[in-house]
């Protein structure tokens, strides 16, 4: 079974003239266990809009979302995004407080976070995968582009994430810092046996991590998908990703002529 399918999906954004504009149109997508798929394609061609969709943020007018064969109708547990922005930690709490904040009843500045002796263990675990042990204590002011992004991966699997809705998280990183996340998010994916749909305008990046490519093209259309079976780890320096590389980028161009 399928962890996540959505199919024949519409949606729209109303404007003030009263019309409406056109984002996604009969829109279908599967994701299978311990998949990463990555959409793939301009900026305004609807990606944003469909990983809404499929994490339960929008509802679409047309079609319908099913986890696990159940039709989504909002947000779920199971599902956590994690956005491009590096602000989407609270500032009031420490690296680890951010963290547990899935589990915790901390929610205004002032209030205790309080966990037993097996969540505690959890979060030492978690705080050691994704490499802020020593950095445990920081507040997010403290902490670097990179390491908050660490921190929004730690606070999904502290709150048991199946699939995570990445959208462009490392966008706005410099491109070793970027290498370094995309290397931890596969190290992640292979222990805990996540599902992914991931964001992006990067091609080299959409091969570095994806078992599969969907490719957009504005306003809203699913041009082709790509099945990535060059083997782990890959090395983009290796002709074959070089070409897959030039084949998506061509497939991309044809659809802004």
């Amino acid at each position: 079974m399928n962890v996540l399918e959505c199919s024949s999906i519409d949606f729209s954004y109303p404007l003030q003239n009263g019309s409406s504009l056109s984002i996604l149109k009969d829109f279908s997508l599967k994701l299978a266990p311990g998949e990463i798929l990555s959409l793939l394609g301009p900026s305004g061609c609807g990606k944003t809009t469909a990983l809404n969709l499929l994490a339960g943020f929008l509802k679409a007018e047309m079609g319908r979302v099913k986890y696990k064969g159940n039709e989504l109708e909002s947000p779920f547990s199971s599902g956590q995004m994690i956005f491009q922005d590096s602000n989407q930690l609270l500032p009031w709490l420490t690296a680890e407080e951010n963290i547990l904040f899935p589990i915790s009843r901390r929610r205004f500045p002032g209030m205790r976070v309080r966990v037993d002796e097996k969540q505690r263990q959890k979060l030492d675990n978690i705080l050691s995968l994704v490499g802020l042990m020593d950095f445990r204590a920081y507040h997010p002011v403290k902490l670097s582009g990179g390491m908050k992004q660490r921190c929004a991966l730690g606070r999904a699997l502290m709150a048991d994430a199946e699939i995570l809705f990445m959208d462009e998280p490392f966008g706005a990183l410099d491109t070793p810092s970027r290498r370094e996340l995309q290397n931890l998010l596969l190290d992640l994916w292979k222990e805990k046996g996540l599902s992914v749909v991931f964001v992006t305008h990067d091609i080299s990046e959409a091969i570095n991590l994806s078992d599969r490519i969907m490719l957009f093209s504005r306003p809203g259309s699913r041009v082709r998908e790509i099945q990535v079976s060059l083997n782990r780890p890959r090395d983009r320096r290796e002709s074959s990703f070089k070409e897959m590389e030039f084949d998506i980028y061509s497939s991309l161009a044809d659809t802004e002529e």
